[in-house]
């Protein structure tokens, strides 16, 4: 089986997308990353020319033939958004979510009694697609550049 190693083109199209709930509330907190990379493994290539294209997003969830995009790493963490993710959570739920995170990060809101439950990974824009053992790669882009 071969293994094969995913990445943007573009710098900040990586994205990570947590989910944090506590006491029915939930909150959805998002990081850009400049650079990430994902790899699985596969006897057949895991993506066409068109689904590198991406025009749409692409989640890296697991593959027709049960395999699993796996993080091999999220490099230079450039931005953040927090929103509420239910009708239940309230500005001060965001705010104190906020405030936890900025003083421990991950260590803090879990410490403040929130609970990360899923996490999503999501590639923009044109992608590279690399066969680890072969060195060919297959790129996203219309130039093929």
């Amino acid at each position: 089986m071969a293994t094969w190693e995913l990445s943007t083109l573009h710098k900040k199209s990586a994205v990570e997308k947590q989910y944090w709930y506590k006491d029915g509330k939930m909150i959805v907190r998002e990081e850009g990353y400049r650079w990430g990379t994902f790899t699985v493994e596969s006897d057949e290539r895991p993506l066409t020319d068109e689904e590198l294209k991406n025009e749409d997003g692409y989640e890296l969830g697991c593959l027709d033939n049960d395999q699993c995009w796996e993080l091999s790493d999220l490099n230079d963490g450039s931005w953040a958004e927090i929103e509420t993710g239910n009708d239940k959570t309230s500005d001060e739920d965001i705010q104190e979510f906020e405030d936890a995170w900025e003083e421990d990060s991950f260590c803090g809101v879990e410490e403040a009694g929130w609970s990360n439950d899923d996490t999503e990974y999501h590639f923009l824009g044109p992608l590279k697609l690399v066969n680890t053992e072969t060195g060919e790669e297959f790129l996203g882009d219309e130039d093929g550049e």
